[in-house]
């Protein structure tokens, strides 16, 4: 395994209030003034993670929840095959059939990754949401819509990076989630346009003692909150990355444990870095996704 997996947070600043019109007849998208000002933040991001050193520039890029527009997803992907790496990124409200209405996060690996150059492809796929808050189904009651609760969980296996999980806003606090998850991952990703950021605080570090892996939280600038954290013995080492204040924009990578976290799964090893595995702990190598019954 890789000593270190690098991730970019890149915090937009979107304004639900402005974005999106929740009178009955109005859009359901991203409003197009918000919709521009975000996306110039995203390349923003970008743009700081490529100007510096190829040694330093991010495996991994997370973009919150409900912040890529739809129309911006082609050109999205076209990026990451560019800078040669993987892109996990929150879409804007997505329709389907029968008056249904998605939140999805869409993941791009370019054919090259982890190799940081330039790829000629890049593989796609979804996951979404299974848990809306109140202010989304009220949001799609006014349009005349419902929710889909997307039904599966997934595991991305990086390789030598390590597996991850992977969770959208209020799906963190889905407690059967991390009883799949527990033995499975050595990362937590979790993208988000969630308010309550103290809980967050108190989950993150929850889950990644109980479930012992690192956590890494890109939530809107909005309203602040963007965390990593990674289960160290040493307290002052677990709180790795932690963006407080509202309505800031931030671009930022952050190195997180893979070998020490996978060595320290093994029920044969005794970590002197990182705290004791949990009790009943068993480390798996199973399936990638499952299907909620």
């Amino acid at each position: 395994m890789e000593d270190y997996l690098k991730i970019g947070l890149i915090q937009t600043t979107l304004d639900p209030k402005i974005a999106w019109d929740d009178r009955k007849g109005s859009p359901l998208n991203i409003c197009s003034d918000e919709e521009s000002r975000t996306w110039a933040e995203i390349k923003r991001g970008i743009y700081s993670f490529r100007s510096d050193s190829i040694e330093n520039q991010p495996h991994i890029i997370l973009i919150p929840e409900l912040s890529v527009p739809l129309s911006k997803e082609k050109e999205l992907a076209s990026i990451s095959k560019q800078i040669g790496s993987i892109i996990i990124a929150g879409l804007d409200f997505c329709e389907l059939a029968n008056n249904e209405i998605a939140n999805r996060a869409v993941v791009f690996v370019p054919q090259n990754w982890p190799k940081k150059s330039r790829s000629a492809k890049a593989n796609k796929f979804y996951f979404g949401k299974t848990f809306f808050s109140y202010i989304e189904k009220d949001f799609f009651i006014a349009k005349g819509k419902k929710e889909y609760p997307f039904p599966y969980l997934y595991i991305l296996d990086a390789g030598n990076y390590g597996r991850i999980g992977v969770a959208i806003c209020s799906d963190f606090f889905d407690i059967e989630r991390f009883v799949i998850y527990k033995g499975q991952i050595h990362h937590m990703f979790v993208i988000s346009f969630n308010k309550d950021i103290k809980s967050y605080y108190f989950l993150a570090e929850a889950i990644s003692r109980l479930v012992y892996c690192n956590v890494v939280i890109c939530n809107s600038g909005y309203y602040g909150g963007s965390l990593g954290f990674s289960p160290y013995e040493n307290d002052y080492k677990r709180n790795i990355y932690k963006h407080e204040g509202g309505k800031l924009f931030t671009s930022q990578v952050i190195n997180f444990p893979v070998n020490e976290v996978d060595r320290a799964q093994d029920p044969n090893f005794r970590s002197k870095v990182l705290k004791a595995k949990p009790p009943g702990y068993i480390k798996h190598n199973s399936s990638r996704y499952w299907e909620r019954q």
